[in-house]
């Protein structure tokens, strides 16, 4: 505050001298003001904030000297007078400041006060204080250079002299903001660190400025500026200065210089100091690139004739063995080992870098994983690990997901990505098996043949069985579990292939893998492979009607009956580890075998086989389903199937109705049996079999099972309802045997038993009477049917209120 308070003033007396054209005074009050900044009690942040202050005032001294009709004198007489001041500092400042002046007014060769004011500046050594000078000489001349095609070009110089200036001033600045680190007391040293790294701009000013040199051509650029700048970051060795600098580079030159001088910048960026931490820099000079060559039409010739792949793959190869040193360590104390993460921090940004400059390259993203596998094994002797834990893991990951979203499938023909896999324990292994899943699925990726299918579930084993690293708790969380094995078992649906007996051969192979996952997986797994499986079934028709129609083409091995053998199979695998499923999936080849059997060439052929998955699937129910909610729930499954199939002899369809019918009649809940035994009343008049007397027979099973269930329970009264459903149904479609006798008396049935059951359960009677209005409704708008007939035959009842 006193500094500034200084500085206000003597800025005052300053302008107050300029509005005078008093040149002495305002030279004298200058002084005074840029004297405040040879202080060395504030910090960088208070000083640079001073330094602004003084800067603004400055701005107004050089104006005036810039204009000569105010203080009638030769600019060489004021360059010279300026440095009879008594103070360094003071005398630099304004000697810039002049200078500045002297090269606009064009009396002299803007390159010879360049060089002379530049020179004079290393008169001051302290770090902080010359740091900001060289940033006001910067400031002060960025405009004043003998650039190409400025107005001080040719006599006043050319762009070799306006490099030299700014590089000399880079040079300078550079090093004496690594000199700050040593100043003051070792306990301050983080601090000072600190506060260093806040005044990086200060040098990189410098390299901004370089890069807005008209005259900074790719060639000079190549052949002069960048030897220089690299050989002095080389030789300044700090870690700070090295890392921001390299950083600093990528950023403010064009992307076509990086491209041109790619192999000057990688070999630097070999011989920095081992504690630079090269990830950010060679991942932003990659991620610039591959940006600039994939967007631009003029990136791409920029290649012409550079093998970019080529040039990172030699260089990153001594940078990467660089980082997997051991960091050195201080005193007694053993030397840390070296981090993983960073190496494959920057293996990963080449490998996207590669995949997006030549996605077609399959040869360079193997390279790429080969070489990480050669890094991983020297960290694995080096540490004595034998995988890669931690976030090192994260990074093999992302290594080897990267080219699955561009090659899908094609990682695996590479015979470096099983040897990654490798060094990764079973968790990271199964992340990276799930990765390639979900981009098969999701992207649907074929599987066109055997070897793929080998190569793809090889390669996602954690997922499809158990192995050697396997942890005892696999599986526990159920819903993860299950997700992940339905997401692999939805592989089944991916293959595709022209060739009949191809497809067959991968539905084989891939049971074969499922087959080895045990029961869990089994559950989730086999399924799938059924209903991919079924999916043949069209093809091998169409293959055969073409054939029929007098196309020549290759009779395939492969039938419907071998289609029908391998579910037979698939089921009975799956009926050893999840009966229930199994028993839906009986019923449902059961149902396929008549489809295919409705469009064979020969109608028949295929009922033996319907019967076969039928009689099974009754063995299934008989010793397999015990709980009687789950067998009156298979009821409906095995009504549902044998009410729609037409493929079976007569005798057969009638030993499985038979069948159903007992079995629905063992249950042990009345109230599931007698709904159970309804449902098989459809068994009777469906596409196989018309028979009005057992349709009958079975409704009045049901009643006489009902009437004493409903006399204990009052709260099953909606099961009259549900019969007189029944009776109406068969009663519309002509079943004769049901005739409109049986429905006007199980109307009256109905309204007896709900009024009855509304003393002892009026929630459910509410309910049944409910259901009855309903009925009653339809039986109404039946007697005004606008077809005659239909409604002559319900008009005989006798409908209640």
């Amino acid at each position: 505050d006193e500094a500034t308070a200084v500085v206000k003033e003597q800025a005052f007396y300053l302008k107050r001298a300029i509005d005078n054209d008093n040149t002495r005074e305002a030279l004298k009050a200058a002084s005074n003001v840029i004297c405040e900044l040879r202080t060395s009690l504030l910090s960088p942040k208070n000083y640079y904030e001073l330094y602004m202050q003084v800067f603004q005032e400055m701005q107004h001294l050089h104006a005036y000297f810039c204009d000569k009709n105010r203080h009638q004198r030769k600019m060489v007489d004021l360059y010279e007078s300026v440095q009879h001041a008594g103070n360094i500092l003071p005398r630099l400042y304004l000697l810039a400041t002049v200078g500045s002046a002297y090269i606009k007014s064009k009396e002299v060769p803007a390159k010879e006060i360049l060089l002379d004011v530049s020179e004079l500046c290393k008169g001051v050594q302290h770090p902080l204080r010359g740091l900001f000078l060289r940033y006001y000489l910067s400031q002060m001349m960025k405009d004043k250079l003998p650039d190409t095609g400025s107005g001080y070009e040719g006599e006043g110089g050319d762009i070799n002299d306006a490099f030299e200036f700014i590089f000399n001033n880079f040079n300078e600045s550079n090093r004496l903001w690594v000199r700050i680190q040593h100043q003051g007391p070792a306990k301050d040293k983080q601090k000072r660190e600190k506060e260093r790294h806040d005044l990086r701009v200060l040098v990189g000013a410098n390299l901004v400025r370089m890069s807005q040199l008209e005259g900074m051509t790719v060639e000079y650029y190549s052949t002069q500026a960048l030897p220089k700048i690299l050989e002095h970051i080389i030789s300044v060795k700090d870690t700070m200065s090295q890392q921001y600098l390299f950083e600093s580079m990528i950023q403010v030159f064009p992307d076509e210089f990086h491209i041109r001088t790619l192999e000057q910048l990688l070999l630097a960026y070999a011989k920095a100091q081992p504690s630079v931490d090269m990830k950010p820099i060679v991942v932003t000079l990659m991620n610039r690139l591959a940006a600039f060559l994939s967007d631009s039409s003029a990136g791409q010739s920029e290649l012409a004739g550079i093998d970019v792949f080529s040039l990172f793959r030699t260089h990153l190869t001594h940078i990467l063995e660089r980082c997997m040193q051991p960091l050195p360590s201080s005193g007694s104390q053993v030397a840390a080992q070296p981090e993983i993460g960073p190496c494959l921090e920057i293996q990963a940004a080449f490998m996207q870098f590669t995949l997006s400059l030549y996605p077609d390259k399959i040869h360079y993203v193997d390279l790429i994983l080969g070489s990480t596998c050669e890094i991983v094994k020297k960290w694995c002797n080096t540490t004595g690990n034998s995988n890669v834990i931690g976030s090192g893991a994260e990074k093999v990951v992302d290594l080897l997901a990267t080219p699955l979203k561009t090659l899908s499938l094609s990682v695996l023909e590479m015979e470096h990505t099983t040897a990654l896999m490798e060094f990764l324990d079973f968790n990271t292994r199964k992340k990276v098996a799930i990765s390639m899943v979900n981009i098969v699925v999701a992207e649907n990726h074929y599987l066109p043949s055997v070897d793929a299918v080998n190569a793809l579930f090889n390669y996602i084993s954690p997922l499809v069985r158990d192995e050697s690293d396997t942890p005892a708790t696999e599986g526990q969380d159920k819903l993860a579990f299950v997700a992940e094995q339905q997401s692999v078992a939805k592989l089944a649906h991916q293959i595709r292939s022209d060739d009949l007996d191809m497809e067959f051969q991968m539905m084989s192979t891939i049971r074969g893998f499922f087959g080895k996952g045990g029961p869990q997986r089994l559950a989730i797994t086999l399924p799938a492979t059924f209903y991919a499986a079924l999916g043949l079934l069209p093809k091998v028709r169409a293959s055969d009607q073409r054939r029929a129609e007098g196309e020549e083409s290759p009779v395939p091995s492969v039938s419907a009956k071998k289609v029908f053998q391998f579910v037979h199979k698939t089921i009975s695998e799956l009926q050893k580890v999840a009966p229930e499923a199994a028993l839906h999936l009986w019923f449902v080849a059961a149902g396929a075998a008549d489809q295919a059997d409705r469009i064979a060439a020969s109608p028949g052929a295929l009922g033996l086989i319907c019967y076969e998955f039928l009689t099974q699937g009754f063995i299934c129910f008989e010793e397999e389903v015990t709980e009687t909610n789950k067998q009156f729930q298979a009821v409906f499954i095995m009504v549902g199937t044998l009410s729609n199939i037409t493929c079976m002899e007569e005798e057969n369809y009638d030993l499985i109705s038979q069948k159903v019918t007992q079995h629905s009649g063992r249950l042990l809940k009345k109230p599931l049996q007698i709904r159970a035994v309804a449902a098989c009343s459809h068994l009777f008049w469906c596409q196989a079999k018309r028979d009005g007397h057992l349709v009958l027979s079975c409704l009045q099973k049901c009643l006489k099972s009902l009437q004493p269930l409903v006399d204990s329970d009052s709260a099953q009264v909606g099961l009259w309802v549900e019969m007189l459903d029944k009776y109406i149904y068969f009663f519309e479609v002509l079943v004769e045997e049901v005739t409109v006798a049986f429905i006007q008396q199980m109307l009256d049935l109905c309204s007896a038993h709900i009024e009855e059951a509304s003393h002892s359960a009026a929630e459910e009677a509410g309910k049944a009477r409910n259901h009855f209005k309903e009925v009653v409704k339809h039986l109404r708008v039946m007697q005004r049917n606008s077809n005659p007939d239909v409604a002559d035959r319900f008009a005989e009842l006798n409908l209640p209120v």
